[in-house]
């Protein structure tokens, strides 16, 4: 399968200061991967420097064989979901998803209605075109945020917490319609998460990041992880228990 990301001798951090130290994986086409670990344990901030909103300390991130998103005549080359969804609250979920559309290309403003809504239907919310984000769920929200990212019909996309703040029903269906996503439209998804229901349920591969260990400290499948993996870390992450006490 096509790579489409490769990450090689990454550091992230603020400035003197080293959050990871030599992250280094790949990321095949129509995979969807995630990014786990703890609270404060820099999975964020590796985000972050993969998203290109902060510098790399040093090492490279690379989009291999992918240019521009389908629709764009210029850069971005994903589209990305924040935790927060990040939607303008003044502007109804339909000006959001036109947003990209009018900024990165230049289709009629009939064609990129039609390719908006067509992003809405998508996620389930082409009834909701029209409303304001405060007028809609959070996981109505989250879905809005989905159609922007995937405005210019981008290669990979980057997700933070996408279940963060949703009961467990609405995460449920964040996380089908992720799989769908992932399948249907043969998209690669990389998330950031510390959700053990969406990891176990969405996630094709996996790294799991340290604070404390300044890097990776396990990798694979995340049921392999679960199930087989012998580090007190990934297992009491895995098993929701603390860790064990040394003396």
């Amino acid at each position: 399968m096509a790579r489409v990301l490769e990450v090689r001798d990454l550091a992230v951090g603020y400035g003197d200061e080293v959050v990871l130290d030599e992250i280094a994986f790949d990321v095949d086409r129509g995979q969807v991967f995630a990014i786990l670990g703890g609270s404060g344990s820099g999975k964020s901030t590796l985000l972050r420097t993969l998203i290109g909103l902060q510098p790399p300390l040093s090492g490279r991130v690379h989009f291999t064989g992918i240019g521009p998103p389908a629709l764009a005549l210029t850069p971005p080359r994903f589209g990305v979901l924040f935790q927060s969804s990040a939607l303008f609250g003044s502007w109804t979920l339909l000006q959001n998803v036109l947003l990209p559309l009018q900024k990165w290309t230049t289709l009629p403003a009939d064609a990129a209605f039609a390719v908006a809504m067509g992003r809405l239907r998508l996620v389930g919310l082409d009834r909701y075109a029209h409303h304001l984000p405060s007028e809609v769920s959070g996981g109505m929200r989250k879905r809005a945020g989905i159609a922007r990212a995937l405005a210019l019909d981008p290669p990979i996309l980057f997700f933070d917490e996408p279940s963060a703040g949703l009961d467990p029903v609405t995460a449920a269906e964040l996380d089908e319609l992720i799989r769908a996503l992932s399948r249907d439209l043969v998209v690669t998804i990389v998330l950031v998460t510390h959700e053990l229901p969406s990891i176990l349920q969405v996630a094709d591969q996996c790294i799991m990041v340290d604070r404390a260990a300044g890097g990776i400290i396990a990798r694979g499948a995340p049921r392999e992880l679960a199930d087989r993996n012998v580090d007190a870390r990934v297992q009491a992450f895995f098993r929701r228990q603390p860790l064990p006490r040394t003396s």
